[in-house]
């Protein structure tokens, strides 16, 4: 088999490879030029179209976090620091803060979270911004008013029987108060019964008041006693009357018990009661068990005053719905750059705020002051009092940093006490400083041994410690949840438990026994849970 001759391979003469690099040097030559005049047509970084286009972004950046602000805690005409929602799944949100010195030249700066401040302007010449504002009024009851002294209870029945007052058996009233419509809390001043003498008139009888159970019977609980000396008697019955000062902030269905119990001699005295009246009250076992008569009452008047709420007052909170941001880098003002956003939050103006879920640990810092917003009194956090968004209080944790309270601040709470002893769970502040002088404020939570919870919010008296505003029983032994308002120019704080308006009362200022000027929340003598806390002061636009 014959192959076709191959044909043999041709090569480019010199001709053809003159006039190829020829061709190709015009083709560079041309690209070179057209790469040098793109070049020189771009802008260098001092051109004022570039820094027209870095301040619109810049602008932008900062509108956008704006729009999902939830607190605005500084703001000026060139400084603003806020708080956004937790981006980092800590529990906490977060905190950003732009400034300019207002000099032109110095750069605008951001921090995040307490960190460093970095620069992403320089050579700004203007950065401005202008806030629009919308005010929320809240109208809430003002301080209680206490009505002049009246007759609460009483039963005045002529004639009669005596109930001998001896060793086991005592005897005694239960009573509820009636009161003017749209009272809050009520006191008792003055108690009268009539008795005698029964024997030998070498007796002792305390004269007693004491809660009352459900079944309008006395339980163990003695609010405040005093003695009658039985030589004071006579033998027909004589009126016997005693002032009380300590049973104050009752509630309007708060029910209670005089109870007359023997301390010594034969026959302590003897007790003028009737039978045309009911709820009287007896024990021939020294009150470990009581009874009751629907007909019976003893002859007694129960004075005392009603205290309901005053005039209304207001709260005034202040909220940013807009904002425009304008910024200028370099002396040319051409290169301004404006942007504005709707704040859909609607975050408050805030000098300072505070908040735990305890699903995270507390001791974090997230209002850029380089600590903890929450410290543990002494020692570190112990993690594992924390579970499921509860934390089981072991330690003192103090808000941080310091501050007067001087403003508009509202706290919520949620708390229990889950063993019986102390005072419970505590929130404690001194708040309302002013010179040397401040608020000291309690809230306690604390566990009855009938399984239910008493509430009590506290101000303090220098010659006698916490003294109670309100009181407030009967309350489930689930977390209570507590608002208090507190008005520093009114010396007054609302009190809301459970979602209920308390009343408003109005605190002491006082030469404080610590100076602290930090919230407390804390255990005190039994055990404590702690579900949620808010502190938000608002912005003194004073």
């Amino acid at each position: 088999m014959s192959r076709r001759p191959r044909h043999p391979r041709r090569g480019f003469t010199l001709s053809e490879l003159t006039v190829s690099a020829f061709i190709m040097g015009l083709v560079m030559v041309g690209v070179a030029s057209s790469v040098m005049v793109a070049t020189e047509a771009l802008p260098d970084e001092d051109d004022p179209s570039q820094a027209a286009v870095r301040a619109a972004a810049i602008a932008d950046q900062i509108v956008e976090e704006l729009r999902y602000a939830i607190a605005i805690t500084e703001r000026s005409g060139t400084v603003i620091a806020f708080a956004v929602g937790d981006r980092d799944s800590d529990g906490a949100p977060e905190r950003i803060r732009y400034a300019w010195s207002g000099t032109a030249g110095d750069p605008l700066t951001r921090e995040y979270n307490g960190g460093t401040a970095v620069e992403i302007a320089q050579d700004v010449h203007r950065f401005s911004l202008s806030y629009h504002l919308d005010a929320v009024t809240e109208e809430y009851p003002g301080p209680t008013i206490e009505s002049a002294e009246t007759v609460l209870a009483s039963f005045a029945g002529a004639g009669g029987k005596k109930f001998k007052v001896e060793h086991r058996n005592h005897v005694g009233q239960y009573f509820n108060a009636t009161l003017p419509a749209g009272a809050k809390t009520w006191r008792v001043t003055r108690v009268g019964f009539e008795a005698a003498k029964d024997g030998a008139a070498n007796g002792v009888t305390r004269v007693q008041l004491r809660t009352a159970d459900s079944n309008k019977r006395p339980t163990d609980t003695v609010l405040e006693e005093y003695f009658l000396e039985e030589s004071t008697l006579g033998s027909n019955f004589t009126w016997q009357e005693y002032a009380f000062n300590s049973v104050t902030n009752l509630q309007p269905d708060a029910g209670l018990c005089l109870v007359l119990q023997w301390v010594s001699g034969g026959k302590s005295a003897g007790i003028h009661y009737n039978n045309a009246g009911n709820a009287m009250v007896y024990t021939d076992n020294d009150g470990f068990t009581w009874d009751s008569e629907s007909s019976e009452s003893l002859v007694y008047t129960v004075h005392g005053t009603a205290l309901a709420p005053g005039p209304p007052q207001e709260a005034e909170r202040r909220y940013l719905t807009a904002v425009r941001v304008a910024l200028q880098i370099g002396g040319d003002s051409s290169t301004r750059s404006t942007s504005a956003t709707p704040a859909l939050n609607r975050p408050e103006l805030l000098d300072a705020f505070w908040e735990l879920d305890f699903n995270t640990v507390p001791t974090i810092d997230r209002n850029g002051d380089n600590q903890a917003d929450w410290g543990v009194r002494t020692g570190a956090f112990n993690t594992d009092s924390l579970s499921a968004g509860i934390w089981s209080a072991d330690a003192i944790l103090d808000t941080k940093p310091n501050n007067d309270f001087s403003s508009l601040t509202t706290i919520n709470v949620r708390f229990r006490n889950t063993s019986l002893g102390g005072n419970g769970a505590v929130y404690q502040m001194n708040a309302d400083w002013y010179g040397s002088t401040c608020a000291p404020l309690f809230a306690l939570a604390m566990l009855q041994p009938d399984g239910t919870q008493t509430l009590s919010v506290n101000h303090y008296e220098a010659s006698v410690g916490a003294v109670p505003l309100v009181e407030v029983g009967g309350l489930p032994g689930s977390f209570v949840a507590l608002r208090m308002m507190i008005d520093p120019e009114l010396d007054t704080v609302n009190v809301n438990v459970n979602g209920l308006d308390v009343g408003t009362y109005l605190y002491n200022t006082v030469a404080p026994p610590t100076s602290d000027r930090f919230a407390t929340i804390r255990r005190s003598g039994s055990n404590a849970e702690f579900d949620f806390i808010s502190i938000r002061v608002s912005e003194d636009d004073n």
